[in-house]
């Protein structure tokens, strides 16, 4: 008879003489309730005690299996999608399609940010953007008006530069344009 076995057995002999005394009430007088229960129920603590600290001693060691930690998702930056757009237009081999989307694009924020910022009607900034009176910069303004306006000795010397096509210097200045206005930059 092992240990685990022997106390479970004695564990049994003690409930069963608890329930004994229950019922019959005449047989707990027989003990000095004082130091007799409480030297039972001391033993019974500490040969649980030796028991599960023996069950617990010879027990295989089991580790929880975690999921994998979160894998950082690649997520594309807001405008990634228009600056991929502007480079294929600003492309020596362009299309006239591409273009005309960036021109559309740009054209519908200029729109939505002149009326948010400015607080006109669509008709009275599109009227703006066509007049070219939203801006100060003379190529964010030519982009939508098609010429340079008031633009200073220096600003036209950089029409000569041919690391960039025009279209592609004025649609940046447009857009740039356009997010200062929206952030409060020039409002």
């Amino acid at each position: 008879m092992n240990a685990e076995s022997a106390a479970s057995a004695l564990g049994v002999l003690f409930v069963a003489v608890g329930f004994a005394m229950l019922f019959v009430p005449g047989l707990a007088g027989l003990f000095d309730a004082n130091e007799l229960f409480l030297t039972l129920v001391g033993l019974g603590f500490a040969l649980q005690t030796v028991r599960v600290v023996n069950g617990r001693r010879t027990a295989p060691y089991e580790q929880a299996d975690t999921a994998d930690p979160e894998i950082a998702q690649e997520l594309s930056t807001p405008g990634d999608e228009f600056d991929d757009l502007l480079e294929e237009a600003a492309a020596v081999r362009y299309s006239a399609h591409q273009r005309d989307a960036v021109r559309e694009r740009l054209r519908a924020a200029a729109v939505t940010t002149i009326v948010r910022t400015e607080g006109l009607s669509r008709e009275q900034a599109t009227q703006r953007l066509e007049d070219g009176s939203w801006t100060d910069d003379p190529y964010a303004a030519a982009f939508f008006t098609g010429e340079i306006g008031d633009a200073s000795l220096v600003q036209r010397v950089s029409l000569f530069d041919r690391s960039r096509s025009q279209f592609e210097r004025w649609s940046i200045h447009a857009a740039q344009e356009i997010a200062d206005l929206s952030e409060g930059e020039n409002a």
